[in-house]
Formats: C-alpha cells, structure tokens, sequence
C-alpha cells in the first residue's frame, strides 16, 4: 500500500499497546470540545452518526460513545414487527441502563490507568487495527473491503477483538477510508489513555435562557386552547433544530416533552413517537443540543419574539373553542386532522405555509 513511511514502521508483532505514545502522553487534560470532537467530526461521524450507524455507536455525542456498541441492526429487513427503540437521552440514560439494553463499552470501565485505558479499549484498538494495516492513499479500492448495502456487519466485544483482528486484519477504523492523520491519531490515543474525558453539558446561553423561559411560559398555558395548540406545535417541531434570535450560529436547541414542569430539571417522556400517549401531565421544555451536527438531521426552525407574534394571530386573535382535548389512543393520536380539528383548517394551513421547506424536509 501507498503509506508513509512512519506508518511502515508500525508491524503486527509490536505489542498492543503504543508505549512510546503512552509515555508522550500530556500532563494536561486534552479537551474533548478544543482536541478531540473536530478529529470525530471529520473522520468518524459521518457513518458513526446517523440512525443506522454500524453497531449503533454513535460518535456524535460525548454520551453515544460512552454507551457503547450493540450487535443488533438498527435496520433489519428481516424483522416484522417493531425493536424496542434504543435513543439517546430517551429510552436510557445512564451507562448501566445502557449495558442492562445489551450495549457494550468500547471505553475502560475497570481500573484506570493509561495503559488499561488502551489496553481494554475496544476504540482503541480499532483505530490502531488501521495502523498496522494501512489503506492505499490512492487507487481504487481493493477486494479486501466489503462496502455492499447488505454486507455482514461485526461488533466485537473487548473479549472478541483478537479473533476479530486475525478474521479482518483489515477491519480497522475509520473502515474503508483512509488512515487518520499521524497527528490526529496521537490526539485521539492520548485522549483514551487518558481516559476518555467527556466534556459538562453546555448550559443555554444567556440570551438563549431569557427566551427560553417566555417560550415555556408560552408552551404550557393551562387552558385548553393553550394545550391544545402547545401539543399541535410539538408534533411539528420535534424534529427540529431551533434557534434563537441573538444567539451564536452553531447554538441549537430542542423541544421535548417533559414529566416536569418549567424551572426543574428536564426529564423526557419516552414514547416511541410523538403523539404517544404520556403516562402523566406533559410539561412542554426547551433544551440545548449538545452534540455534532448532522446534515440529515439539521433542520433549522427560528424563534423569536416574531414568530411568538405569528402563532398568537394564528392560533389566539382567531375565535374558535376546545371543549374537550383530543384522546392519545392511536387510531385518532395518529390523524393530525382528527386530533387538531378544533384549531381553525386556514390557521394550520398558514402555519405549514410559512415554513413549507422546513416540513416538507421533516417529511424526507
């Protein structure tokens, strides 16, 4: 293969782990948002962060890697009848409920110190697997990689790694693409030896927190009108990435439903899908999205003191009652035209209308 030659000089019969970079490894903390998340971005997230990502590793977030990996298929042609969904930040949330779901780590969770950190690193050793058996830089590519929609996938465990290598010498990371940089190579290894630090959550923003909270002021009215409408904007923005006015351009947030009500930490109501019926009150809450973007799944929705103006003409300056709100059984949760039929036909027409691209990508 067309490889450099500090590249040739890394051979099978060194030992498992790189001791000359564990020992080069740097005193201070390397930070995940400054160091590591730009290396993940350019060369892991584009398979490791979508829906489908192989092994339902997901390297768009600090907590899908923390989770780990899964044998089973996010997509399985073969199944009939609906998984138990596996969403981050929904269906678990921390690692042991992770682990009781069938998700292994690819990180040390035993004793640390740097050379267990790599030594027990199912991450680590996939990236190094590509070390030792570098890709050409140019050519096509060889018969030696399978990239067939319908390939045979693998997720070896820690135990299952070895016999994984010797199966696929060439089943390193990223698979199929080029090696990662030198540089970026030794900043991901010194970040695992290290443990893996992940970076706090980022907290809204200031400008985002002062509108965030006339929003769930907005969204959680206590009469039936304001439930109503508060349920009809939900189930056509829950897949958004919505921005505030003023604040900085990668800033995004979310809009969840929540056990709790505004002012107390949020706690997102797992249903499979968003007019799924809630076991208790729904508090409708604003939080910040925390990690990589993804084109696919980028779909910006704007808010701001003009468009709080635009619902109110749409949904409050129009006479109109709800008596009654509409039930969360299926056969009518799922008709958006029986559950919201109480909100005037022209103020949901004009509501899609204003933003037609931003549905109709939600729809794709």
């Amino acid at each position: 293969s067309a490889c450099s030659p500090s590249e040739k000089s890394i051979t099978a019969d060194q030992a498992t782990v790189e001791y000359d970079l564990v020992n080069t490894m740097p005193i201070e903390i390397i930070s995940y948002d400054e160091e590591v998340r730009h290396v993940l971005e350019s060369r892991c997230v584009d398979c490791n962060g979508c829906y489908d990502a192989p092994c339902q590793i997901k390297m768009s977030y600090p907590e899908g890697i923390q989770r780990g990996a899964n044998k089973k298929k996010e997509y399985n042609a073969a199944r009939i009848t609906a998984d138990e969904p596996t969403r981050l930040f929904i269906d678990a949330i921390t690692t042991e409920e992770w682990r009781q779901k069938g998700f292994d780590t690819v990180l040390n969770e035993g004793s640390s110190n740097p050379v267990n950190n790599l030594e027990n690193s199912v991450l680590y050793k996939m990236l190094r697997q590509k070390r030792l058996y570098p890709q050409a830089h140019t050519g096509m590519l060889s018969d030696d990689f399978d990239v067939s929609l319908d390939r045979e996938q693998f997720c070896p465990t820690l135990d299952e790694f070895d016999e994984y290598a010797a199966k696929h010498p060439k089943g390193g990371m990223p698979y199929a693409m080029p090696n990662i940089d030198k540089k970026e190579y030794t900043t991901l290894v010194h970040w695992l030896a290290q443990g893996a630090p992940m970076p706090e959550d980022k907290p809204p923003s200031q400008v985002a927190a002062k509108q965030i909270k006339q929003w769930e002021v907005f969204l959680n009215g206590s009469d039936n009108r304001n439930k109503l409408v508060s349920r009809y904007l939900y189930e056509h923005l829950f897949q958004a990435h919505l921005h505030f006015a003023g604040t900085a351009d990668r800033e995004f947030y979310r809009l969840v439903r929540s056990t709790t009500a505004p002012g107390k930490p949020v706690e997102v109501i797992p249903t499979r899908r968003p007019y799924g019926k809630p076991a208790g009150p729904v508090h409708y809450r604003i939080v910040r999205h925390q990690g990589s973007i993804v084109a696919k799944t980028h779909m910006v929705y704007e808010l701001s003191d003009k468009r709080m103006q635009r619902y109110r003409e749409l949904f409050f300056d129009t006479q109109y009652e709800v008596t009654s709100l509409p039930s969360y059984a299926p056969e009518v949760a799922s008709n958006p035209i029986k559950t919201f039929a109480a909100i005037p036909v022209k103020s949901r027409y004009k509501f899609l209308l204003d933003d037609a691209r931003f549905f109709i990508e939600g729809f794709i």
